[in-house]
């Protein structure tokens, strides 16, 4: 793992062990949302041993020092990410994919939900929009142009 990402760690505060290198080197690396479940199929092979429990801990450790985001999708499981900066999550209805829009956009949504608020101080935000990804939406349009129900 790169000094880099160890670093991180280690300026939060976060006791370094192999099991959370482990793990934040796979949420790092992928840049994807995954479930508990999922980190912990992916780092298994790595560290024989290691428990679901114990990856479960680890996301909870790392999003307390705001290194991984914790999210709850609508009609969706718990996902984490490496991602710790306000950043909305783009739903597609059809293919179930989860994306981003560019970073600006979720400080926009803060700074406007900050001055709306009346003296709000908002620590954290989680935005959810649902539609149509945009291959989803142009298998749609394709669909829609023969007849065919999207």
């Amino acid at each position: 793992m790169g000094k880099e990402s160890i670093d991180a760690l280690q300026q939060r505060g976060v006791r370094v062990t192999p099991q959370r290198a482990l793990i934040w080197r796979a949420l790092t690396e992928s840049g994807e949302h995954f479930t508990a479940e999922e980190v912990w199929e992916r780092v298994r092979d790595e560290l024989p041993g290691l428990e679901l429990s114990t990856v479960y801990r680890t996301l909870e450790a790392l999003h307390e020092v705001g290194l991984v985001a914790d999210s709850r999708l609508p009609e969706g499981p718990r996902v984490f990410e490496a991602q710790p900066t306000l950043h909305p999550h783009l739903v597609c209805v059809s293919c179930g994919g989860i994306s981003h829009p560019e970073p600006e956009v979720g400080q926009r949504l803060l700074e406007t939900l900050v001055k709306g608020s009346g003296g709000f101080e908002a620590h954290e935000l989680h935005v959810v929009a649902k539609g149509l990804c945009a291959v989803c939406a142009r298998s749609g349009e394709s669909q829609a142009a023969r007849g065919v129900p999207g």
